[in-house]
Parts: structure tokens; C-alpha cells; sequence
């Protein structure tokens, strides 16, 4: 398929573009001139907000992987929420008018509001959990997700939603876990690597039974020094446990949707890449 990566020159396109190019045609997009652009690959230089650019780089896309926009709460937040929600509106507007088929949004576990105004009500995680964000990024993804969920509604194109948690690009990138206290609290713990999106992106893009879904994203363990089930004691004890069975340190986030609806299972630990 021709696939467009809008954020193509940040910290996860980059990994994408390098893995997903091997069985499709990938067209980039971004304000960032990537240093090195992959033999192939077709680069658009562009703002999510100039149509004509972001248009003229959706020529005969067949799928959208949308990862552009400002990532988390940075200064003035007011521009984080517009370019975010636009950007997005943008994209599937754009990629409607020219019949793409598949529209991949990437939208983020810090739409819950864990860490910041909210804790969570069970564990582990799941896609029907409220979400409860109330700052500017995690109010864009939510915002981001109903688009979705309204353009295939309206329109028919298929839209899938992956709430990521916090994205290692190699597998050095663990060399930092375990963490213990309340470290990364917004990701409730949890982590993927790219390379393992990659492999769920090629899931979505072959489920063509699918109109519009959300995913969780995350690996199958925590980066938590302590075992899981003293960490929802000591921090989290009003929430009800629903594990069917609690040991060692398993995720506190739950894959079962993606493994049931997708067929997709995670291969990568930090846990192993640092033995």
C-alpha cells in the first residue's frame, strides 16, 4: 500500500518509516526535514494546518498513519489543543476527499488523566476505562478519538485508534527501567517499543472488518522495580483488581482487545533486552 506518516520525522515516525517501508510505499510528512531520508521514501515538508501541503501529500495514499502533532503539554498550551485537534480534523478530512481507506490515529494513555487529576478506577487498564483528562494534550487525543469515531460514521472510512503509552524507539531504550515510586504515573507504568507498533499497525491495516476501534498499546510487563500487585496496594488501593490471576510484574495495562479483535501479540520486554 502507499502509506502516509504524517509526524514521519519524530522519535516513533522515524523507527516506522524504516520498518513499515520494507512492504509498502511510504510517504513522509512533517515540518522537520528528516537528516537521513530511507532509499524510497518520499519526504513532504509541511504544517498540519496548511491543507494545500498536507493535500498534496495524500496523492494516491491508500492508509494514513497519523502521529503528527505537538507531543504532551508543552508551552503555550493553547497550541497544543489547535494544532493537535485541527491538525487531526484536518487529516481525516483531507484523507476523505481522497478516499483513503485506512486512518491510524495515535492517540495516548495520558487521554485517562492518570498522574494528573485522576486515578484509576481498576486494574489492569482496559479501553472501556473513563477517560478523564483535563489538560490540553490528553483533552486533544480524546478529542482526536472522537473524530475518528464520527468521520467513519459520517463518511465510512475506517479509523483506528491506538492509545500508546510511552515509546522506547530501540532496545537500549530500557536501559533506564526499572523505576520505582510514582516514575512515569501519566503511562500508569507501562511502555512499547516502536518495532511492536510497527507489527500491530500491519494487523490494523489486514482487519478490514474492522470500521472504528481503540486500542491500547503497551508491553506485557511494567517498568515498575516493585511487583505489580504492592504498587496497586500502596498507591492505588481503592482500585477494584480484576486480574484473573496477579503475579510477578505483570502489566498493569490489559492487550486482551487487540489480541482478540487483531490476533496481535507483543514480542518485545525491556526485561530481556537488558539480561
Amino acid at each position: 500500500m502507499r502509506v502516509l506518516i504524517t509526524g514521519s520525522s519524530g522519535r516513533i515516525g522515524r523507527v516506522l518509516v524504516d520498518k513499515l517501508k520494507a512492504r509498502h510505499e511510504i510517504v513522509g510528512y512533517d515540518r522537520k526535514v528528516p537528516e537521513d531520508l530511507p532509499e524510497g521514501v518520499v519526504f513532504h515538508e509541511g504544517d498540519l494546518l496548511d491543507r494545500e501541503a498536507l493535500g498534496a501529500a495524500m496523492g494516491g495514499i491508500e492508509a494514513v498513519v497519523h502521529l503528527g502533532g505537538i507531543p504532551y503539554d508543552r508551552p503555550p498550551l493553547h497550541e497544543v489543543f489547535q494544532i493537535n485537534v485541527q491538525g487531526t480534523y484536518n487529516a481525516l478530512e483531507l484523507a476523505v476527499e481522497r478516499a483513503v481507506g485506512i486512518f491510524l490515529f495515535a492517540s495516548s494513555i495520558m487521554a485517562y488523566g492518570f498522574g494528573q487529576n485522576v486515578d484509576p478506577r481498576y486494574f489492569p487498564i482496559d479501553e472501556a476505562h473513563p477517560v478523564r483528562a483535563n489538560r490540553p494534550y490528553g483533552l486533544s487525543k480524546i478529542v482526536g478519538e472522537e473524530l475518528c469515531r464520527t468521520f467513519t460514521e459520517r463518511c465510512g472510512i475506517r479509523t483506528v485508534c491506538c492509545r500508546l503509552t510511552n515509546a522506547l524507539s530501540d532496545p537500549r531504550g530500557g536501559a533506564r527501567f526499572p523505576q520505582g515510586e510514582k516514575h512515569m504515573e501519566v503511562a500508569i507504568y507501562q511502555y512499547f517499543y516502536v518495532l511492536d507498533f510497527a507489527a500491530m499497525i500491519e494487523k490494523v491495516f489486514a482487519a478490514t472488518q474492522l470500521e472504528h476501534e481503540v486500542f491500547l498499546l503497551s508491553a506485557l510487563d511494567s517498568t515498575h522495580s516493585d511487583p505489580t500487585a504492592a504498587v496497586i496496594a500502596q498507591y492505588y488501593p481503592k482500585a477494584e483488581v480484576r486480574y484473573e490471576h496477579l503475579a510477578g510484574h505483570a502489566p498493569f495495562v490489559s492487550m486482551e482487545k487487540a489480541r482478540r479483535l487483531l490476533g496481535f501479540t507483543l514480542q518485545y520486554s525491556w526485561r530481556q533486552s537488558s539480561d
